[in-house]
């Protein structure tokens, strides 16, 4: 089980690896991933125990207190390690503390995996599309 916590994002620090890391994993533009990690309400970190960041999620609040996840995105050396699963309870906690009742995210019909680790974490589809499919979670 490797050691790991959350904090929030310094972007002076922490954007050209957040960006490098969004364009490697999901073959998108940086100006795309610049713009999402603009429009965010909050940008987390995942930190190893050495303090270095191996990844990040970042959400919009779509209503009050119900959030959409624009990505979720792990170093690949880290992925299939159970990383996911293990820091899921410290973001459900971290998100009940900021009064978020609900999550909601995208996952592209490309991704079963991604749709997979999030089934497991509780999320359930809402709505298929041609695309992939908006998920989602009461916390």
């Amino acid at each position: 089980m490797i050691g790991m916590y959350l904090r929030k994002r310094i972007p002076y620090k922490d954007d050209s690896y957040l960006i490098r890391l969004t364009m490697d994993n999901f073959k998108v533009k940086s100006t795309v991933v610049q713009n999402i990690l603009k429009k965010s309400h909050e940008v987390l970190v995942i930190c190893n125990d050495d303090d270095k960041v191996i990844g990040y999620l970042c959400y919009k609040f779509i209503v009050k207190d119900v959030i959409f996840i624009n990505y979720v995105v792990l170093d690949r050396q880290y992925q299939g390690r159970g990383v996911g699963g293990s820091f899921l309870p410290t973001v459900i906690s971290y998100a009940r503390k900021k009064g978020i009742k609900g999550a909601t995210g995208f996952v592209n019909n490309n991704n079963s995996e991604a749709y997979q680790i999030f089934r497991h974490w509780g999320f359930r589809p809402l709505v298929n599309t041609a695309g992939g499919t908006l998920i989602g979670i009461i916390i």
